[in-house]
């Protein structure tokens, strides 16, 4: 399996999705975009999803200056993954297209953070995880790990940044198009065997 990547917004089911593939297969190393920048930040232990980080973790997380985030992503964030990558793991990796900053009350959506090449190139498998926006919206609504943005208006344009930013990809990167797979989570165990 090498890298694969489940890209997805908030509550459309990434981490369910990726616990379902490693209880079938249990050799698979999960972890995602914000594991590993707490990680570099000293803020988890690992960068394993299966370690509890509690919502003060993800506020010291959401803090951070984008200086500082963005210099952990071209430094460490990129060394670990392309590590991974050529490893013999299978390594799955939960990510945004476009990360959602939440500061108080208010959310911004990184338009201006495309997906650099060397991360589309070191990809084994692209996915992009998608749900009826009702769907996550109810899924966020009983998350009881994170208080999340539940309002329909906001997932369907976090939604919409996304696929755009997937057909910018697709429109970049011909040459990965076949290993790109766009996946409906509406029955967990559907999608899972879709993976």
């Amino acid at each position: 399996m090498g890298l694969t990547t489940i890209f997805g917004v908030n509550g459309v089911g990434k981490d369910s999705v990726a616990e379902g593939l490693r209880k079938r297969h249990p050799e698979v190393r999960i972890t995602s975009m914000s594991r590993i920048l707490m990680y570099a930040l000293g803020i988890s232990k690992t960068c394993d999803i299966r370690e509890i980080i509690s919502e003060e973790q993800y506020k010291l997380l959401e803090n951070t200056p984008q200086s500082i985030i963005a210099n952990i992503e071209n430094n460490q964030y990129r060394h670990l993954l392309e590590r991974m990558a050529n490893s013999d793991e299978n390594v799955i990796f939960l990510a945004h297209l476009v990360s959602a900053l939440r500061l108080g009350d208010e959310t911004t959506y990184l338009t201006d953070k495309v997906t650099p090449q060397w991360f589309v190139e070191i990809n084994e498998n692209l996915i992009q995880l998608v749900a009826p926006i009702d769907l996550i919206s109810q899924r966020r609504k009983y998350d009881i790990t994170r208080k999340r943005e539940t309002d329909i208006t906001q997932i369907f344009e976090h939604q919409e940044l996304c696929s755009r930013e997937w057909e910018r990809i697709e429109m970049f990167y011909p040459e990965k198009k076949d290993k790109m797979h766009i996946i409906q989570n509406i029955e967990l165990d559907e999608a899972i065997s879709d993976i």
